[in-house]
C-alpha cells in the first residue's frame, strides 16, 4: 500500500505569503526608485537632472539597474502568487511536468518550486 505524504501545506502557505509581502514591498520601493520618486533621495535626484553639470547619466544608469531588478522580483512575485494558487487548488507539491510529488528538502529550499529536481535537471539541461 502506498504510503501518503504529509505536506504541511498551511506551513509553506504562511511562508508563501510572508514573500509575496516582502516582495510587493520590495519591488514598489524599486519602482520608486526608478521613477525618481525614492523618498530618502528625490530632492537629489531632481537636482541631478536639473543642474548644470549634475550626473544624468549615473542616475540613468541606476534606474535602468532598478528596472531590471523589478522586473526580477515580478517574475519572483508571480512564482509566489502561482505557488499559493495552487495551494487553492490543492495541487501544492506537485511537479507540473511529472505530476510527482516535489520533495519536502526541495520545498524547503525554494517554497514556490513548480518542477521536481529531476524535471528541473531535465530542463536546465535542454
Amino acid at each position: 500500500m502506498a504510503r501518503k505524504r504529509s505536506l504541511d501545506v498551511e506551513k509553506y502557505e504562511e511562508i508563501l505569503v510572508e514573500e509575496r509581502d516582502r516582495l510587493r514591498t520590495e519591488l514598489k520601493r524599486i519602482e520608486d526608485k526608478a521613477a525618481g520618486r525614492d523618498r530618502l533621495h528625490s530632492d537629489q535626484a531632481g537636482q541631478d537632472f536639473d543642474e548644470p553639470g549634475g550626473d544624468a547619466a549615473t542616475e540613468t544608469v541606476e534606474r535602468a539597474q532598478s528596472m531590471a531588478v523589478g522586473a526580477s522580483l515580478r517574475e519572483q512575485l508571480e512564482e509566489v502568487l502561482a505557488a499559493l494558487e495552487k495551494i487553492e487548488n490543492g495541487t501544492y507539491g506537485i511537479c507540473d511536468a511529472c505530476g510527482k510529488p516535489i520533495t519536502k528538502k526541495r520545498l524547503s529550499v525554494l517554497p514556490w518550486a513548480t518542477l521536481c529536481k529531476e524535471c528541473r535537471a531535465n530542463l536546465s539541461t535542454m
